[in-house]
């Protein structure tokens, strides 16, 4: 018989138990983890604003947190900065940098299991390196390690260019239409969607900006060769490294990060004559919704960019996603549950499809929700069952390609 996991969570409760319950704790599935950074260029308007809303920006909570000190990437001043960004990777050696936060290299050059240990909520046990080859999970653990976690290493760099709206509509007048013409002129995916019929709409789009941000994404290329060769090669802890280890590591030239794709969005943030919310505020709301759109508009065009999302109750399906995850009516997810074979070897399976329940609202968590709508009081999305049974919290939904 399978072994099944309850998703590797703490929140993991028995099929029938979890009815009209919820998880109420942290899920600890596996996460895909991701790292950030920017183009920074200091000639564009309220450059050092932009930078530090990027940088101290709210992180995703849907990945595991692998930023490292560096955080920007110096512009070019081209208007396609793709070459430039590639070619800053490549010097600034991101990618063996990457590899390192992954295994705690210490000052000293050694490496250590507690981060992979703590995000695959494995065993102390399965990850010590020495005996691996003496057990007969060690080696499948390490192998699942590479496979769901290290492997599913993700960097965005996002590239922001800033619209005052209040430029567009002085250039258009009175006339919003125009207005929203302008937008599109200036190169804002959307921007005649900003248009109002209001009387009073050019005051009201005369304070706030249009944030376009191009995100280029790339992923860890980490694979059965580079595995081997980091373990036989690199590998040792602070009690058996060597000068000539430590050395061999800083000069690898052996891993990469493979270029997965780039996409477009913007952010509109509008705020009326009346607010009190200064352009300083409105330009950090503004850049870290355009963070999270696009990575909504990157998972859409790459599966293996998609989060995973754990069932937070059964009787009603909840789970604790949004628009912020760009949820609409239409949205369909697969629901999969985590199962082990008997070779120790974990994978997911599907088991069911659920659909947003239409007769509740979507939850809008995202950023600078709760000061737009602060008489809300919801913290979770509906939804509806389309096949499948016997859900139960903590099983992780992945929405459907193209939905």
């Amino acid at each position: 018989m399978r072994i099944i996991f309850l998703c590797l969570a703490a929140l993991a409760i028995a099929p029938t138990h979890a009815q009209n319950k919820t998880a109420g704790l942290d899920a600890n599935y596996r996460r895909s983890s991701l790292y950030k950074l920017m183009v920074d260029d200091p000639a564009r308007p309220f450059a050092d604003v932009i930078k530090a809303s990027f940088v101290n920006g709210p992180l995703q909570d849907k990945f595991n947190d692998h930023n490292m000190a560096i955080r920007t990437i110096p512009s070019s001043g081209a208007k396609d900065e793709a070459e430039n960004i590639g070619a800053f990777i490549q010097a600034n050696h991101i990618a063996r940098d990457v590899v390192a936060k992954w295994f705690n290299r210490s000052a000293k050059g050694g490496f250590n299991m507690e981060l992979i240990q703590q995000r695959g909520n494995y065993a102390a046990s399965a990850f010590d390196i020495t005996k691996s080859k003496m057990t007969k999970r060690g080696p499948a653990a390490l192998a699942d390690a590479g496979e769901e976690l290290i492997k599913n290493t993700f960097i965005l760099v996002n590239d922001f260019r800033y619209v005052s709206k209040e430029e567009v509509a002085k250039k258009a007048s009175s006339w919003l239409k125009v207005a929203g013409e302008l937008g599109e002129s200036a190169g804002v995916k959307g921007a005649n969607s900003i248009a109002s019929t209001s009387s009073d709409a050019l005051n009201v789009v005369g304070k706030g900006y249009v944030v376009k941000t191009t995100a280029h994404l790339f992923r860890l290329d980490w694979n059965e060769e580079v595995a081997a060769i980091f373990y036989n090669d690199f590998w040792a802890d602070d009690k058996t490294i060597t000068p000539e280890k430590k050395k061999a590591f800083e000069e690898s030239n052996i891993f990469n990060l493979v270029y997965v794709g780039s996409d477009v969005s913007w952010a509109d943030v509008q705020s009326t004559t009346y607010s009190t919310k200064t352009d300083q505020e409105l330009i950090e709301r503004a850049t870290n919704k355009a963070v999270d759109a696009v990575i909504v508009e990157l998972q859409k065009n790459h599966d293996e960019f998609k989060t995973k999302t754990p069932l937070f109750s059964s009787e009603p399906l909840t789970a604790k996603i949004g628009m912020k995850e760009g949820l609409t009516a239409k949205s369909k997810f697969d629901v999969m549950e985590l199962r082990m074979d008997a070779d120790g070897n974990s994978t997911y399976v599907d088991v069911g499809t659920i659909k947003i329940d239409d007769s509740q609202p979507i939850w809008d968590n995202r950023y600078g929700a709760t000061d737009e709508n602060p008489g809300s009081t919801v913290d979770r999305t509906y939804f509806k069952k389309v096949s499948g049974k016997d859900f139960y919290p903590g099983m992780l939904i992945v929405q459907k390609k193209g939905k």
